[in-house]
């Protein structure tokens, strides 16, 4: 049984927004008010487990984030590859305490990315 967890409407990421966390980049596949959901090529991620500070940057929306707190909550292996063995890394964020510019800064992102997530 799979039960539907997500307290906020969730978007897919079209345009190239990125994420630093633990000194790695990744993209950034879908966001929400509470958090978003993270893809790694690297496989040292499997160590990455509890709190975080993560940088969010986008130069097509102008998003320059910084240190916004999170937890990861999920991670799991995927696969987007036709090349056989090419493993990533998804990894489910939820924010932690935001500062009101933070918070006023995801706010004004959102809108940007219309497209609703399955």
């Amino acid at each position: 049984m799979n039960l539907e967890q997500r307290k906020h409407e969730r978007f897919t990421v079209a345009t190239e927004t990125r994420a630093l966390a633990c000194d790695k980049v990744a993209k950034v596949v879908d966001i929400s008010k509470g958090g978003l959901a993270l893809v790694f090529l690297d496989e040292t991620t499997s160590n990455m487990t509890g709190e975080l500070s993560l940088d969010l940057l986008c130069h097509e929306k102008g998003l320059d984030a910084r240190q916004i707190p999170g937890k990861i909550v999920w991670k799991k292996e995927v696969s987007f590859s036709a090349i056989p063995g090419m493993v990533y890394k998804k990894v489910g964020v939820q924010f932690g305490k935001l500062s009101v510019t933070q918070q006023r800064l995801l706010d004004n992102l959102l809108p940007n990315y219309n497209t609703l997530s399955a």
